[in-house]
């Protein structure tokens, strides 16, 4: 999974849309639209911009990897953690 797709699945993750997403980071409305149907590819500017906004996945979004001891994880943790909560 590249970088884009990361970002792609972390807008799904967070159930966020373009407006929010424009509204939060100051990048228009048709940046973020094109970025989702894969017209055009997440610069750095749309990564410095989410990243802020969810600092626990920075490291992930950016390598796609994870360092769950140093707070750093990825979408997949995180629901794994909510699934095993949910269970018991």
């Amino acid at each position: 999974m590249n970088t884009h797709e990361r970002l792609i699945r972390l807008m799904d993750h967070k159930k966020i849309g373009r407006q929010d997403l424009a509204r939060l980071t100051e990048i228009p409305v048709d940046r973020w639209k094109n970025i989702r149907r894969g017209r055009v590819g997440a610069s750095t500017e749309e990564l410095d911009a989410c990243t802020p906004l969810w600092p626990e996945y920075g490291y992930w979004l950016i390598t796609g990897n994870t360092l769950p001891e140093a707070g750093q994880i990825s979408s997949e943790i995180e629901e794994t953690r909510k699934n095993l909560n949910a269970a018991g």
